[in-house]
């Protein structure tokens, strides 16, 4: 009986997938199933008696080493990796199993085969790295900006985009809202949704077309996600996808129940419908009359029809029992015909490839085809070119080359010259995967190697990524070596794939309606439901299709949906509006376009648009409030300065004029220090009266209605220069001025902005070496750029935004005069009609004080 067990213990071992094995305290195997055969490559005989630790990996043993010790001092081991040398060499990862049994003496152990799962890990990296390869391969424009509006990254269906349609060449630290004026509407649009997002809010909104007449219209789905750093929006993703088919077959779905003829009519593909009982034509579009070279008029029928386009009787008879055949079988895929042979009304012979639809419950036969002439005439080409005996160099007018039998170039013609950019002598003699390494990662080197093997040629197609081209390969073996013809099929690739993506769009185009349609007869019994219905109505197609309306959503009954359909029907119109289905607690927007057998439904689900309009509207009642009360309390605050420091003049003028007497009465008197305190009074009332006329500078700029008008600036700025005259002579200052141009400002405000910008410059001067200060000026698109230059002390770059705060200064009263309002004044004549002042300024170097004053500014 123990031998028994020993035998079934055994078959056991030898059962198990994984390896099952028992080792001795001294590390050598006593017994391994089967298994190991098929995962280390060793039989059972082989394995036995030798030590287990020479199998395993080099880098793995002293690991595997220290478990086995934690294995023999009673740790169970359920999870251990290591990896084992397979017979024929490779590394094969094994997770381990382990228990030690002391009263024998040996360790049990189960290894399993953890190559499938380290291939999945595998996988699963190459996907991530793919990740940027997918975002750059979808034809959605993605794009991330910052607050400024500037491009941080995009992918490349934007950029191809914004090249196509704008001429544009995006850019990263691009303004996404800086574009030519022809283009301001388009710009206007896209800064609103940016200013909406930057303030905290995730946008999905579809865009209409744009009508700049040299942008060719399209419809866009638009989501703006902010992009947070904390809790403050430091920028924003967009997401745009081109919806304009979608927004098309909406506006279809306005017109009859003709929608899908007239889309049948205008595909790249020959269409015809015809009654299956009659044979009679209800449709036949353009491309197939084109494709068949029959005009419409005289392909009334199937009878007719085939005499014409299959004159021969007997081969007539051939093709009609192969497509009778065919229907008869119910299976799609013998209802397809490649390559069929027709006759044209001008007795051309072509190649076509037809497809048979039937729709038996609609007495309806759709039949589609597409010209293969050229590619049949392709396949005979090749064809003819393996039977004949003539040298292939005088038969094959494309792309040819031929190598030897180590793929070394003896001949290249002038065709594959051109297409791989190289002379006759950078070719022969060379290797053919040397000179074109990309190559040996193509499927092109596989069939080299499989006509190498069976010596039989092969023709194939293959798609040549580093050209990113499609070719069409022929490889035939010869007693040297090999000829090898192929040629560009990237443009019938194209096309092809087109069309098969245009023909399923179509064919599918109902169910692949992004919201919910139905259709429903005179009696409003349900004849179509999509599966968007479906999921909004919470109901099945099974469940409604035949049944009536509304004995299924009884609830509706009476309702502005009844009310609207029966206005739709009545009056043959469409009609759209606006429904709450309390039962389902949403809002859909629904579309109902009559036809003749009932109407057709489209509806969607606008829930979240209502909240989201709702909410739009109250945050603009309250903006409008807060802009309210804020104009107030500017004009509140404005007017207290002006009447505060208007009232403070005549005390201080009383007070100064008594000390002036006060000094003059007594001045005999007054010693030294007494004298001091008086002067100490009359410069200090001087330099308050100088800080409240200067307040009442700061509260009229940028706020009184002055007047504008047109004005040369080369004669305003001789007027503020004769001004700054004397100082100009005193200090020897070099003033350069170029021609300025002219403008629409106030007077005043000008002439204010360059009169304390140039006597700051002039106070700030360089005591030490000629000073200079320049006025130049930049016309670009919109605005003007004025800068005016020094060489003066400039300020550190941390203060070039304080200095325009009033009362800000940085250097005491004792070495420059001054109330730090000077620049707050400039600061708001320049923002008053919409331009921007700022500083350029290096301590010790100079400062230069850049401002705009915008074009659009009407007198």
């Amino acid at each position: 009986m123990p031998h028994n067990n020993q035998i079934h213990l055994q078959d056991f071992m030898d059962l198990s997938l994984d390896i099952v094995c028992v080792i001795s305290t001294d590390g050598k195997f006593i017994n391994v199933s089967q298994a190991s055969k098929r995962i280390w490559g060793y039989d059972r005989e082989e394995l036995i008696g030798n030590y287990f630790i020479n199998y395993v990996a080099k880098a793995d043993r002293i690991e595997t080493k220290e478990v086995e010790e934690q294995i023999k001092n009673g740790r169970e081991v359920t999870h251990f990796e290591n990896n084992y040398i397979h017979k024929d060499g490779s590394l094969i990862p094994i997770i381990w199993s382990a228990k030690f049994e002391p009263k024998k003496g040996l360790i049990f152990c189960i290894a399993k085969d953890n190559s499938p799962i380290k291939k999945r890990d595998i996988e699963k990296e190459e996907i991530i790295q793919s990740s940027h390869d997918i975002i750059n391969g979808t034809q959605n424009l993605i794009w991330c900006i910052d607050k400024k509006y500037q491009l941080l990254d995009f992918n490349k269906a934007m950029k191809t985009q914004f090249q196509d349609k704008f001429n544009v060449q995006l850019e990263v630290g691009q303004n996404m809202v800086d574009f030519p004026p022809d283009h301001q509407e388009y710009i206007n649009r896209w800064k609103s949704l940016y200013d909406q997002c930057l303030a905290g809010e995730t946008i999905s909104v579809e865009i209409a077309p744009s009508e700049h007449k040299n942008v060719e219209p399209s419809w866009v789905h638009a989501n703006l996600t902010p992009i947070y750093e904390g809790d403050a929006v430091k920028g924003l993703v967009c997401h745009s996808t081109d919806i304009t088919e979608k927004k098309k077959i909406e506006l279809e779905l306005q017109k009859q129940n003709d929608l899908v003829q007239n889309i049948l009519k205008h595909i790249p593909m020959g269409v015809a419908v015809n009654k299956i009982s009659t044979g009679n034509q209800i449709l036949i579009n353009q491309e197939f009359s084109n494709t068949y070279g029959w005009p419409e008029s005289e392909l009334t029928d199937v009878n007719s029809f085939f005499k014409k386009v299959y004159p021969d009787p007997i081969y007539r008879k051939e093709i009609s029992e192969m497509i009778i055949e065919g229907i008869e079988s119910g299976d799609i895929n013998k209802m397809r015909w490649n390559e069929i042979k027709i006759t044209t009304k001008k007795g051309q012979s072509k190649y076509v490839d037809a497809k048979n639809i039937p729709l038996t419950n609609q007495d309806l036969m759709i039949s589609t085809v597409m010209d293969v002439t050229q590619k049949v005439n392709n396949k005979k080409k090749i064809a003819n070119a393996l039977e004949e005996k003539q040298n292939i160099l005088e038969s094959i007018s494309d792309a040819f080359y031929a190598l030897d039998k180590n793929l070394n170039f003896t001949y290249v013609n002038e065709s594959a010259l051109k297409s791989m950019n190289k002379s006759q002598n950078d070719l022969i003699g060379k290797n053919l995967f040397e000179e074109f390494p990309q190559l040996g990662n193509t499927v092109f080197k596989e069939f080299l190697k499989e006509v190498k093997r069976t010596g039989k040629p092969s023709q194939f197609e293959f798609y040549y990524k580093y050209y990113d081209l499609w070719f069409d390969e022929s490889i035939y073996p010869s007693r040297d070596g090999y000829s090898i013809y192929y040629k560009d099929i990237t443009k019938r690739k194209l096309i092809t794939e087109a069309l098969e993506e245009a023909y399923e769009k179509e064919s599918q185009i109902l169910e692949s309606i992004s919201d919910a349609f139905v259709a429903v007869d005179r009696n409003f019994n349900f004849t179509y439901f999509n599966k968007k219905a479906e999921q909004l109505l919470n109901i099945t197609r099974e469940e409604a299709l035949g049944k009536n309306q509304w004995d299924l959503f009884e609830y509706a009954k009476g309702s502005i949906a009844e009310q609207e359909y029966n206005k739709s029907i009545q009056n043959n119109e469409t009609r759209t509006f606006d429904f709450y289905n309390e039962r389902l607690n949403i809002w859909l927007n629904i579309s109902s376009y009559p036809s003749k057998n009932g109407l057709s439904i489209y509806f969607r689900d606008i829930t979240q648009e209502k909240k989201q309009r709702k909410e739009l509207e109250r945050l603009n009642a309250e903006l409008k409030s807060y802009t309210q009360k804020l104009e107030q309390s500017n004009k509140d605050l404005e007017q207290f300065a002006y009447i505060a420091s208007h009232d403070l003049q005549e005390p201080l003028r009383m007070v100064s004029s008594f000390m002036t007497q006060l000094q003059k009465k007594y001045e005999d008197q007054l010693d030294e220090k007494g004298q001091t305190y008086i002067n100490f009074a009359v410069d200090g009332t001087r330099r308050i009266r100088q800080i409240i006329i200067d307040l009442l500078e700061f509260s009229r700029a940028g706020t009184q209605n002055q007047k504008l008008e047109k004005l040369d600036l080369n004669e305003e700025l001789a007027e503020v220069l004769s001004l700054h005259h004397t100082n100009l002579n005193k200090y020897n200052i070099n003033l350069e001025v170029e021609d300025l141009p002219e403008l629409v400002y106030t007077k005043t405000g000008i002439r204010q902005l360059f009169h304390n910008l140039i006597g700051n410059a002039i106070k700030y001067r360089r005591k030490e070496g000629q000073a200079n200060i320049a006025v130049t000026w930049k016309d670009h698109d919109e605005e003007f750029l004025f800068e005016i230059t020094d060489n003066g002390i400039g300020i550190d770059e941390k203060y070039e935004n304080k200095i325009f705060q009033i009362f800000q200064r940085l250097h005491s009263k004792s070495e420059y005069s001054g109330t730090g309002i000077g620049l707050a004044i400039c600061k708001k004549i320049v923002e008053k009609y919409g331009g921007e002042i700022w500083l350029n300024s290096k301590l010790g170097i100079g400062s230069t004080f850049c401002f705009t004053i915008p074009k659009n500014i009407k007198p």
